[in-house]
């Protein structure tokens, strides 16, 4: 089970930070993480995912390079985040 850094309620699409709990000695490890539950656009697939900061920052980097790329939600889906 995953010890959360903040306290948050985990949900779909929400990056949450947690503790490396096994991180091992003299590894170059990151101390934490920055996990998210994804799932297919059907619903099935479930999973979580674990990302670096660093990971999380070239993401947002190429999405601001590649907007006409980017998705975008409806209102009432806006409402209800």
């Amino acid at each position: 089970m995953a010890s959360l850094i903040d306290k948050v309620k985990v949900k779909a699409g929400r990056l949450i930070k947690v503790w490396n709990t096994e991180k091992k000695k003299f590894s170059n490890a990151k101390p934490w993480y920055v996990s998210i539950w994804v799932e297919d656009a059907d619903g099935s697939n479930e999973r979580c995912l674990l990302f670096t900061q660093k990971e999380i920052d070239a993401a947002e980097k190429r999405a601001a390079a590649n907007q006409e790329d980017l998705t975008s939600k409806g209102f009432f889906t806006n409402i209800i985040d």
